[in-house]
C-alpha cells in the first residue's frame, strides 16, 4: 500500500496559543516542512527495518532483547533498537503487547509496506530545497545504523567524522527552516528576559558553529540593543565548532564585546577557567538534554546568573510520553544521548523530555517563574508535532 503525503492545512487555532512567538516563525511552510520530515522519519525506520532484517522476527512477535540477541547486536544498541519500534508502533506498523516475561512484545500484523524515500525526498524538496540538510542528516545516520548495531562503531563516530561537518553546518544553519524554529522563536524568548538592561551579559552554552548566536544577536540587533552587551560569553566544547562559530560572529558582529571559549556543562565551571558572571541571561538551544545530570547541570546554571537572571533553552520537546520524534532517529545511535542518569520523577528517560519534565527539573534546580514557551500543553490537541520550544527559569531574587 502506498500513501500519498499531504501534510493538509496548518491546524486552525494554532496561533492562539503560540504567545510570544511571532505567528511567521510557524507558517504554512514551515508546517509542512515539519510534517514531511516526520513521515520521512517513519518511512526511514521501515527501510532500517529491512536493512537490519528485523521483519521475520517482528512477523512471529519479539521482544526488543529476544531481537537484539537473535540478530547479534551489540547492547550499547538497544536503545535506538527501542526506539525504532517504537516509531514503527506509532505508525500503525507494529503492536505492542504485553507478555508473561515483563517485556512487550512487538509484532508485524501484516507485512510492512514498502517505504517512499525517493517521493518523498522529491515532494520536500518542491516545498523548500532548503530541508534538503534534514533529510541528508536522517539518511546519514541510517547509513550507520548497521555497522552500530553490529557493535562496529559508534554513531559519534560516524557522524562527527571531518567528512560530515558540513552535514551538520548545513542542518543546524538558520535557512534550514526545520531547524531554524528551534533558534529564532527561542531568540525572540530570550531577547525579551534580557530587557532593556545596559552592561548586559549573556552565557550561551553548546554554541556549535554559532547558528543561535547569530539569531540572537540579529534580535537584539533589529531591536537597537546590540550595544548593551558588555559580553558575550560563547561557549562550545568542540575546537571546530567553537573557532568556526567565532569566525562568524565576530565578522558579523565587529561591536559585540565576544568571548568564545570551551565549557563543558557536565564539570564545574570554575575548573574550567574564568568565569565572568553573574550573567544576566543564560541561553543554550538543544544542548541541555544530554547533561549527564540535568539538575546539575541546571543549579550550576542558576548560580552563574545574577539574582532575578534568566535560563532560556530552546529545546526538542515530546509532548507525550514515548512519543518518537524526528531527530529520535539520529540522536539514539549516541552514547552522548543515551548515557545519562535517569529518575523516575525528573527525567524519566533519556533523551528528549516532556514540558512536565523540565518543568519539574527546573524547580529542582532552584529556579521559578518556570514555564514552557509556546502553550504546548494547549498545542498538543491541535498538533501533536509541535516539538520545538523553550524551557525558561528565573534565579530567585
Amino acid at each position: 500500500m502506498r500513501l500519498a503525503f499531504d501534510p493538509g492545512p496548518r491546524p486552525r487555532g494554532l496561533d492562539a496559543f503560540l504567545g510570544e512567538i511571532p505567528d511567521a516563525l510557524f507558517d504554512d511552510r514551515t508546517f509542512a516542512c515539519c510534517e514531511l520530515v516526520a513521515r520521512y522519519a517513519d518511512d526511514l525506520a521501515l527501510d532500517l527495518a529491512r536493512r537490519l532484517n528485523l521483519a521475520p522476527a517482528l512477523a512471529r512477535g519479539a521482544s526488543t532483547a529476544e531481537l537484539a540477541s537473535g540478530l547479534g547486536f551489540a547492547d550499547s544498541f538497544r536503545p535506538a533498537l527501542e526506539s525504532l519500534l517504537g516509531r514503527l508502533a506509532a505508525a500503525g506498523e507494529l503492536e505492542r503487547s504485553p507478555c508473561d516475561c515483563g517485556a512487550a512484545v512487538w509484532v508485524a500484523p501484516r507485512p510492512l509496506r514498502e517505504p517512499e524515500l525517493a517521493e518523498l525526498r522529491a515532494r520536500g524538496l518542491e516545498l523548500d530545497p532548503a530541508m534538503a540538510p534534514s533529510l541528508d542528516l536522517l539518511d546519514a545516520a541510517a547509513a550507520a545504523y548497521p555497522a552500530v548495531a553490529a557493535g562496529l562503531t559508534t554513531g559519534e563516530h560516524e557522524l562527527f567524522s571531518a567528512g560530515r561537518i558540513a552535514l551538520w553546518l548545513a542542518y543546524f544553519s538558520n535557512r534550514n527552516p526545520v531547524y531554524a524554529l528551534n533558534n529564532l522563536q527561542t531568540a525572540v524568548v530570550a531577547a525579551r528576559r534580557l530587557g532593556a538592561r545596559p552592561g548586559a551579559r549573556v552565557l550561551e552554552v553548546g554554541g556549535g558553529a554559532g547558528s543561535f548566536s547569530v539569531a540572537l544577536l540579529e534580535e537584539l540587533d533589529r531591536q537597537g540593543r546590540l550595544a548593551d552587551l558588555a559580553l558575550y560569553d560563547f561557549t562550545e566544547p568542540s575546537p571546530f565548532f567553537r573557532r568556526r562559530g567565532e569566525r562568524e560572529l565576530h565578522a558579523r558582529f565587529p561591536g559585540v564585546a565576544l568571548r568564545a571559549r570551551g565549557l563543558d556543562i557536565d564539570l564545574p565551571y570554575e575548573e574550567q577557567g574564568p568565569v565572568d558572571g553573574p550573567y544576566d541571561l543564560a541561553v543554550g538551544v538543544n544542548v541541555l538534554h544530554v547533561a549527564r545530570d540535568l539538575v546539575a547541570t541546571l543549579t550550576r546554571l542558576r548560580e552563574a546568573l545574577r539574582p532575578g537572571g534568566w535560563l532560556v533553552a530552546g529545546e526538542c520537546l515530546r509532548l507525550f510520553p514515548d512519543q518518537p520524534v524526528p531527530a529520535d532517529l539520529v540522536f539514539q545511535i549516541f552514547r552522548s544521548f543515551t548515557e545519562v542518569s535517569t529518575d523516575p520523577e525528573l527525567r524519566p528517560s533519556h533523551g528528549f523530555l516532556e514540558p512536565s519534565s523540565w518543568r519539574r527539573a527546573l524547580a529542582a534546580a532552584g529556579f521559578e517563574e518556570v514555564s514552557v514557551v509556546p502553550d504546548l500543553d494547549r498545542i498538543r490537541d491541535l498538533y501533536p508535532r509541535f516539538f520545538a520550544g523553550v524551557v525558561l527559569g528565573r534565579r530567585p531574587l
